[in-house]
């Protein structure tokens, strides 16, 4: 059985209405907006043509993953609508809950009604999207919760060096691997490779406290040649602990794609040549493992460009005003009256570790900021400086 574990529901009528989301929800909708050119590697897939492309590549079943909602309205409006592809495709379409630990009880309740709609974990979460950390009592109590209805929970993780993309985190991996250490029975999943922690299993205690802990392949193809992460990986850890995702509708190799399809990445998995087993427990049978779904013991067949936002140490001062996409510790580092401004708009520059790529856009975003904030922020900057 070859199972996807990690897609999201990405339909057209959400981008028809992205303007209206992003102002609802401000972090995901900069995720889904076109870059400085119009260019997007976002792609938008009905159900219909989900199933349909899961026919042509061969994929069994998906795992529809959360969007990291920071209001808890969203979430179950979310929700709601993947409980209905749930029930239409009960044996193609798998979900996880979206869930705001923020909203406290009713974030609980939240995932009650998943679960008895027909949902089967938990996420995909982001700690820094959605404004909380890893020690929060709230997102504490989820953890409990999911470990109490033996559900797996999926994290959000990125590398905390290179440049910058959007949706790229900055919670550090200590952070996880300390999640990981203090609740042993949690069925842990850490999105993309873990950010890079699973290099660090080389490591035998390392190894020891992330024996509950699996990695998806989401998104792989943007991060790290096919080539050659797959055969780092399994010198790193157990095959067992690896999950075959994608990260559809999103165009992971635009060189090889302009629409949704899950065949250039199957594509470039296959010609590794992996042992049968090796590749039918990563590309299928170790997710339903996790999850207890019944699975077929038959044998399976067997560098996008760089965004032009990052802004460099000599960069900034070269440019016209202060913009969107600079990064906030290089702003402040380049112009020091804007401290002020970031205080004031409550963002980060200083009392905890900013990243030197993190972007002004990013960073107002996370604060739940939409267009119209963002914009008072940058020109709240630029007259600082002026």
């Amino acid at each position: 059985m070859r199972i996807d574990a990690h897609i999201h529901y990405m339909p057209p009528s959400r981008r028809e209405r992205l303007a209206e989301f992003t102002g609802q929800e401000p972090y995901w909708g900069l995720l889904l907006a076109s870059d400085e050119a119009g260019k997007s590697i976002q792609g938008w897939a009905s159900a219909e043509r989900m199933i349909d492309d899961m026919d042509r590549a061969g994929v069994d079943r998906v795992v529809m993953q959360g969007e990291y909602p920071q209001r808890h309205e969203t979430s179950v409006d979310r929700n709601s609508q993947v409980l209905a592809v749930v029930n239409r495709w009960p044996e193609r379409v798998l979900a996880f809950a979206a869930i705001q630990p923020k909203a406290g009880q009713a974030a609980l309740d939240e995932l009650r009604r998943c679960l008895d709609g027909g949902l089967c974990g938990v996420g995909e979460l982001n700690p820094y999207a959605q404004g909380f950390s890893l020690d929060d009592p709230d997102f504490r109590r989820l953890v409990e919760a999911c470990i109490d209805y033996d559900l797996p929970l999926n994290l959000h993780v990125s590398e905390e060096v290179g440049h910058y993309y959007p949706g790229k985190s900055t919670t550090p991996l200590r952070h996880y691997y300390r999640l990981a250490e203090q609740y042993p029975d949690l069925k842990l999943i850490l999105a993309h490779w873990g950010g890079g922690l699973i290099f660090y299993e080389l490591m035998v205690k390392v190894r020891r406290t992330l024996k509950n802990v699996w990695y998806d392949t989401a998104a792989s193809p943007l991060l790290y040649p096919t080539r050659k992460i797959f055969p780092v990986a399994l010198a790193c850890i157990d095959y067992h602990k690896i999950l075959y995702g994608s990260d559809y509708p999103l165009l992971i190799c635009p060189r090889q794609q302009s629409e949704p399809d899950f065949r250039p990445f199957l594509t470039q998995i296959e010609a590794l040549g992996l042992a049968d087993d090796v590749y039918a427990a990563i590309m299928g049978e170790n997710m339903a493992r996790l999850l207890g779904v019944a699975s077929e013991t038959a044998a399976v067949k067997v560098e996008k460009s760089k965004r032009k936002n990052d802004v460099g140490d000599d960069q900034a001062s070269t440019l016209s005003g202060i913009q969107g996409f600079m990064a906030v510790r290089l702003v402040v580092d380049e112009w020091p009256e804007t401290a002020a401004v970031f205080e004031q708009f409550g963002i980060p520059w200083q009392d905890r570790p900013v990243p030197s790529w993190e972007p002004i856009m990013q960073a107002a975003a996370a604060q739940g900021f939409g267009p119209h904030k963002q914009q008072s922020l940058l020109d709240a900057l630029n007259e600082a400086i002026s």
